[in-house]
Order: C-alpha cells, then sequence, then structure tokens
C-alpha cells in the first residue's frame, strides 16, 4: 500500500512537470538572437589602403559599441552601379558612401533623410563640419542626406624655388587674379618658341573653371535650383581662365599637355615644369615621392570674393535597412572627433571635422618630406562654395563637357558656349 502511495505521488510530480512544461512558452528565433550584435553592411570606394582605414575606424566604434558590427564592403571599380545593383536586388548596404551623386540616390528615395537623428543625438552640423560646402552639398529640399565623412578643398600648389628664384613673394588666400596673373607671367621662361617653365598649369576638369566663376561673383544653379550660368560674371571668368592659356600663354593648352606627355597638371609641377597647380589635398601624398623637390600650399586666390571646391564624400543610410538608428549611431561615431582622427594618423586623406583639422595631430603630422602650411586646408574648408549638386549632377557634367570642349581647345567663343550651356540646363532640370 505504502508502495502504490508513493508510485502514485511520483507520477502526479511527472504530470504536473508535463503539463507546466507544456504551458511555458519556448524561445523564439527572436529571442535567442535577443543578444546577438546588430550585424550592418557598410559600401565604400577608395585606393588600395582606404579599407585598412575604415576598418580601423569601425574597430574603434564596435569596441564603444559591442552590440553592433560592420561588415566593410570595398568596391574598387564600377561603384555606383554595383550599389545600385545591390539595391535592385534586395541585398542594399546599410550605410553607403556618396560624393556629388548623392541626389541621384536622394531623389530616387533610396537614402533616408538624417535631420530627424541629427536632432536626436545632438548633432552641431555647423560646430562639426563649418558652413562651408559640404552639408549644403549633400542637403535637398532642408533635409540632410548623408554626413560629410571626409573633406578637402581644392588649394594651389606652389614651388617656392620657381617663386625664390623670380623673386616673388608667396601666394596667398588674399590675392586677386591681378596678383596671380603677374605672378604667372613672370613665373613663365620661355626659350624662344619654346616654354620651359609654366606659371600655371590646369584643364578642362569642372573644379578648376567653376572655382574662377564663383570667384567671380556668378554661379551655375540658383538658390532655388534654377540654372544660373548665363551672366556677364560667368562670361568674364571663363575667359580669363582661356587667355591664361591662348591670351597670356602662361598655361598648357591640350596640345601641350599631349607633348609634354601627359594631360595633367600634378606630374607636371611634380616635375619641375610648372610653378602653380590647383588640385586637392591628395596630391600631398603624391609629392611626398619627390623629396628634392621645395613646395608648400595656399587657399584659393579671389576676384570678388573667395571660393573653392570642396571635395569629399559623405556617409548616407539605405531606405532599406533593418537598423537605420544603429546605422546613424555608426555614422556619427566615424565623423566625430575620435572617429575622424585614423584619417589623419594613418594619412589617408583630409577629414571633414573642422575640429580635427585645427587640431595639433593634423597639423604636425609630417605629410610631407619638408614642412608645409597646414593651416591652409582649415582656411579653404571655410570658403568653400556649396556646389551645385542636383539630381542630374551626371547628365550636367555632359552638358558642360560638350559644350566647353571647343572652347577650352581655343577654337569656339565662350559667351555662346555659356547660352547653350544655360539652355540645355534648363531643359534638363525644368
Amino acid at each position: 500500500m505504502k508502495n502504490k502511495v508513493v508510485y502514485a505521488f511520483v507520477a502526479i510530480v511527472l504530470l504536473a512537470g508535463l503539463v507546466l512544461s507544456a504551458c511555458t512558452p519556448k524561445p523564439t528565433a527572436a529571442a535567442e538572437q535577443k543578444n546577438e550584435p546588430v550585424q550592418l553592411k557598410m559600401t565604400i570606394w577608395g585606393s588600395s589602403s582606404d579599407p585598412e582605414v575604415y576598418r580601423k575606424r569601425l574597430d574603434l566604434f564596435e569596441a564603444k559599441n559591442p552590440t553592433i558590427k560592420v561588415e566593410l564592403v570595398y568596391i574598387p571599380s564600377d561603384y555606383a552601379q554595383k550599389v545600385q545593383t545591390m539595391i535592385a536586388g534586395g541585398t542594399s548596404p546599410d550605410i553607403i558612401q556618396l560624393a556629388e551623386d548623392v541626389h541621384g540616390y536622394s531623389s530616387k528615395g533610396q537614402i533616408l533623410p538624417l535631420n530627424d537623428y541629427v536632432t536626436k543625438y545632438n548633432v552641431n552640423l555647423n560646430e562639426r563640419f563649418g558652413t562651408g560646402g559640404l552639408v549644403a552639398a549633400y542637403s535637398r529640399d532642408g533635409k540632410l542626406y548623408a554626413m560629410p565623412d571626409r573633406g578637402g578643398a581644392l588649394i594651389l600648389y606652389y614651388n617656392k624655388a620657381m617663386f625664390d628664384a623670380a623673386g616673388l613673394s608667396y601666394p596667398t588666400k588674399d590675392w586677386t587674379w591681378t596678383e596671380f596673373l603677374d605672378a604667372a607671367q613672370k613665373l613663365t621662361i620661355r626659350e624662344g618658341d619654346q616654354v620651359k617653365q609654366y606659371g600655371f598649369a590646369a584643364g578642362d576638369w569642372w573644379p578648376w573653371w567653376m572655382s574662377f566663376i564663383y570667384q567671380n561673383g556668378g554661379q551655375v544653379l540658383d538658390a532655388n535650383g534654377k540654372p544660373a550660368l548665363d551672366t556677364p560674371e560667368t562670361v568674364e571668368a571663363l575667359q580669363f581662365y582661356v587667355d591664361l592659356v591662348y591670351k597670356y600663354k602662361v598655361a598648357p593648352s591640350p596640345t601641350d599637355y599631349a607633348n609634354l606627355g601627359t594631360n595633367s597638371p600634378d606630374p607636371l609641377f611634380a616635375q619641375g615644369k610648372v610653378a602653380m597647380i590647383t588640385t586637392g589635398f591628395w596630391n600631398v601624398g603624391s609629392l611626398q615621392q619627390v623629396p628634392d623637390l621645395k613646395w608648400d600650399i595656399a587657399p584659393l586666390f579671389k576676384q570678388k570674393k573667395s571660393a573653392t571646391v570642396m571635395f569629399g564624400s559623405g556617409l548616407a543610410i539605405s531606405k532599406d535597412s533593418k537598423h537605420p538608428e544603429e546605422a546613424f549611431k555608426v555614422i556619427e561615431f566615424l565623423t566625430s572627433e575620435e572617429g575622424q582622427m585614423p584619417i589623419v594618423e594613418m594619412k589617408q586623406d583630409m577629414p571633414a571635422n573642422l575640429k580635427v583639422l585645427a587640431s595639433d595631430t593634423f597639423k604636425n603630422t609630417a605629410w610631407s618630406a619638408t614642412p608645409i602650411r597646414m593651416e591652409t586646408m582649415l582656411e579653404s574648408a571655410q570658403m568653400a562654395l556649396p556646389l551645385p549638386i542636383a539630381p542630374q549632377w551626371n547628365e550636367m557634367q555632359k552638358v558642360f563637357g560638350d559644350n566647353l570642349a571647343e572652347v577650352f581647345l581655343g577654337k569656339a567663343e565662350v559667351a555662346p558656349a555659356v547660352k547653350s550651356i544655360q539652355q540645355e540646363l534648363e531643359q534638363l532640370l525644368k
């Protein structure tokens, strides 16, 4: 009898256990993954060293945010095409590095406006990036679509030895076109019909000629995004730019470039064949390979006002991201002082964060074999023009190229070309 009672008690306990087990909900897949880090994907382009720098920056973020992991996808060529393929195929990255084509994405609704996140996380855009061109370039209709990450204005590189030999003072941001032209003429050295040393060199790349337009008070698009190119200021600026080649003969023509075995001013400057060029910060790295060259940098000259083109890239969030807030946390860190410092320490490029630009680390980094005036970069960032970026940016470039090609060859007049560009842009952007 006693054994029967014991067996009955055990049976009741077992039965109760089974009932409780059946009633207790099993962990869902989401619950099981609750402690798993959020996985994000970020696409970048750039040189072979760029992935190393981005990875270093992301590692710093992940050390502070262990619940978020970022896979870095490096796309060295056909970047835009491959990113669009990813978006169309449902494998969109969460974070996308973008530049002048940002509004090709924003106009299609492929990236998210960041304003609400900027407000939520108390990001002071003016304090972080200044009031120059980058924030404006990545904004449309009052909405910010990318956080500036890397920057770098068009700046003036000059050969100090050539200036010294000509008895000229070095360039400053207070130079006007008059001082610039005077120096370019005195720095151009001829032997008979041959030019042995050019005072200046540029070409048909849009940042070169567009800077002259804005320095003279002209513009490509007005504040409402309407074409505003056909003005006396624009014609005068482009005429002066072309005259440097064909009237004053202080800069090489396309034919001269061909005879010199290049199509770019950068190698001519490195070879000691030109006294002044305007190009981006990346040329600092190239000139490290020419230790005997005595050179320095300065902000661009001006005319009616100071103006320079700001290069760079920004970081945007895909509308298809399942974790947009975590993606913004990544972007916010990467554009902070801590997140930007590896750009300087690893000599990748110029950071967009103004405090990093003003830091002793940036100023004292051995960017070149000889000391150069790094304050130039901060000064240039503060005078950068807001780029006339529209969703049809790539199509606009074709309009410029088609109409200005003959002008830069010295075979067409400036004013009719400008009028034609104006008309075509009006059709394109209407």
